[in-house]
């Protein structure tokens, strides 16, 4: 290539005008060898870029596994406990359950002790009743027949004595039931179930999924 302005050597001979196309064609291929050389370059450079960002892209990805590894692990760890505290919910909603159904079947056995208390103490009063009825008329009998002398103290007395000795008798032998609250059979009730009793709805079953 030459300059604006700069002329054309004058070639005498045919071996010169050789020379100088051979020069020509050789500074043409350097220049196009160096154009490829740019080119090369810049290929070059782009693919460095290239390079610089896959990697980058790579660490990335390795980081977000590395998390996503994490959160996997952390996730079981709350899936068991989850788990765990579902089954301790359970077991104790049953226990609940127990202590609820034996606590309405002492109800109704202290409802039914106490009526069959009543009716006995009703019996009873009207016993008492019909006794101190009975005795009134007694002694009314009684001190008639001391009055006209038909029956004397120590008659009477001795009488008193042997009926004291048959009521005696009959008290030993009667039955009276214990009417005392310690006497019934009251579930015994765990301080988890205390806390427990009346607890919540059933947890959902995809809440430990």
């Amino acid at each position: 290539m030459r300059s604006a302005g700069c002329r054309l050597p004058s070639l005498a001979s045919s071996a010169e005008k050789e020379a100088y196309a051979k020069v020509a064609v050789a500074s043409s291929k350097v220049m196009e060898a160096f154009n490829e050389y740019v080119v090369v370059m810049e290929d070059h450079v782009v693919a460095s870029q290239n390079d610089k960002e896959i990697e980058s892209i790579g660490s990335e990805i390795k980081r977000l596994f590395n998390e996503l590894e994490v959160t996997k692990r952390e996730g079981k760890k709350d899936a068991e406990k989850i788990k765990a505290l579902t089954e301790d919910w359970r077991r104790i909603h049953q226990e609940n359950e127990a202590l609820t159904t034996q606590v309405v079947a002492q109800k109704a056995k202290i409802t039914a002790l106490e009526v069959e208390r009543d009716r006995d103490i009703r019996r009873v009063l009207a016993l008492l009743v019909v006794t101190s009825s009975s005795e009134v008329t007694a002694n009314i009998d009684l001190l008639n027949e001391l009055k006209d002398g038909g029956l004397t103290v120590d008659a009477e007395l001795a009488r008193l004595k042997e009926m004291e000795r048959d009521c005696k008798d009959l008290v030993a032998s009667a039955t009276v039931p214990d009417w005392s609250i310690p006497e019934l059979d009251f579930p015994q009730i765990s301080e988890d179930s205390e806390d427990q009793i009346g607890g919540s709805s059933v947890p959902d079953d995809t809440a430990s999924s």
